[in-house]
Order: structure tokens, then C-alpha cells, then sequence
């Protein structure tokens, strides 16, 4: 198989390119800083936590920094805005407890796609020893990434309704950003025990209906509930 990361890391720097373009003419200079650079250490930092502790490696093809591939991880912040800017269509970007119910849904949908593709590329792996679907994504993954959409979310959810002075909002997500680091390792590690523990309870079945849940029942229960997340705050 052909070495594709240079097309990977292309790809990852012009998604990032776009939407930091479209959040600083959107939402402004400082939301656009805050979200890209605050979510590129966060996920920097995360991507890093994840090979150390062996549950992430990646191809040697990509430019790291440490244990992280430095470049390829300018995707993750620009796929969490994508699924951010779709959650505004839906409801009020001050309703953060929609916010984050939304971010839950839509960034699993958008990260499974690039998960299983990166792995039929052989850009990277998941060492993992729970059970697995699409030749390789591990079942709790999906659920992960929603857990972490929605805690990334409600961090810059409940900062930014903090009056700082100046830049006082984007220090208080540096340190906040790294603290997420850790317990988004800790809520991984329940999700993937729980998971693991479901599958040795019940079998596969009851994984694919996690995941008919999550894809399918519950996007369709935000139909009807639309009205209430739009007036609630």
C-alpha cells in the first residue's frame, strides 16, 4: 500500500484552514482563536495520552511531535467545529445543554467515516483488546468521541460565560484544556469497560444496538424534541 499520510496531513491542514477562516468571519477573531488553538493543544495532548497508554498507535509516516502526529491532529478541532456550526442550525449556541446533547450525536457521526478510513489506509491502528467492528474500530470508540464532543463543548460552553478581562477567557481554556485531557482518559476507560462488559454479558447484538441508537433512534428523538432544547437554556 502506498504511503498516503502526506495526502492525510494535507487534507487535515486545509480542513483547519477553512473552518478557522469561516469561525473568524462568523463568530470573530477571538472565538476563532479560542476554538483552534485551545482545540488543537487539547487534542494534541489527548492524541499523545492515547499511543502512551497504548490504545492509539500511528504510522511512522506522519510528522509527530512527541507521540503525536502533529499535523494530522489540526483535524479533530476542525471536525468538532463542523459539528459544532450543524448544532447551531439546530438550536441556540447559548443553550448549552442542547449544545452538548448535539455534540454527543454528531461528532461520533463524523468521526466514525475518518476512524475506519484511517485504518483501511493503514494510517493507524487501536491496540485494543475490546471488541471491534468494521475490521478494526472498536466499539466503544463511537461512544467515546461523543462523550468527548460533548465535554469539549460544555468547557467552552461554561467558560465563555465567564466575563474575563482581555484575553482572561483563552487562559482560563489553557488550563482548562489539559485537565479535560485527563479526565476524557478517565471517561474513555469507563466507556470502554462498560462497553466490553455489555458485550460479555449480552454478545455483539447488544453493541449494534448501541450504535443503532446512537446513529439512528437517537438523532430521531431530537426531531420531536426540537422545540424544547431551542427555549431551554
Amino acid at each position: 500500500m502506498s504511503d498516503t499520510t502526506l495526502v492525510a496531513q494535507f487534507l487535515a491542514v486545509t480542513l483547519f484552514g477553512a473552518c478557522f477562516y469561516h469561525s473568524w468571519n462568523v463568530e470573530g477573531r477571538r472565538s476563532a482563536q479560542q476554538w483552534f488553538f485551545i482545540g488543537y493543544i487539547f487534542f494534541l495532548l489527548l492524541a499523545s495520552l492515547l499511543v502512551v497508554i497504548g490504545q492509539w498507535a500511528f504510522y511512522a509516516g506522519f510528522l509527530t511531535l512527541g507521540a503525536a502526529p502533529s499535523v494530522w491532529v489540526m483535524i479533530y478541532p476542525a471536525l468538532f467545529y463542523l459539528a459544532y456550526t450543524i448544532a447551531k442550525f439546530f438550536v441556540d449556541a447559548e443553550n448549552l445543554r442542547g449544545m452538548c446533547y448535539l455534540m454527543f450525536l454528531l461528532v461520533p457521526a463524523l468521526m466514525l467515516p475518518v476512524d475506519a478510513t484511517g485504518l483501511q489506509m493503514g494510517w493507524w491502528a487501536y491496540p485494543s483488546e475490546s471488541i471491534m467492528f468494521l475490521n478494526g474500530v472498536p466499539f466503544y470508540l463511537p461512544f467515546a468521541w461523543g462523550v468527548i464532543g460533548a465535554a469539549v463543548m460544555y468547557m467552552f460552553g461554561r467558560i465563555r460565560k465567564i466575563r474575563f478581562r482581555g484575553s482572561g477567557q483563552l487562559f482560563a481554556l489553557m488550563l482548562a484544556a489539559p485537565l479535560l485531557d485527563g479526565l476524557a482518559i478517565l471517561l474513555i476507560a469507563l466507556v470502554q469497560v462498560f462497553v466490553d462488559a455489555l458485550a460479555a454479558l449480552f454478545g455483539a447484538t447488544i453493541l449494534y444496538s448501541g450504535l443503532a441508537l446512537l446513529f439512528i433512534v437517537l438523532p430521531l428523538a431530537l426531531a420531536f424534541q426540537l422545540p424544547r432544547f431551542q427555549t431551554k437554556r
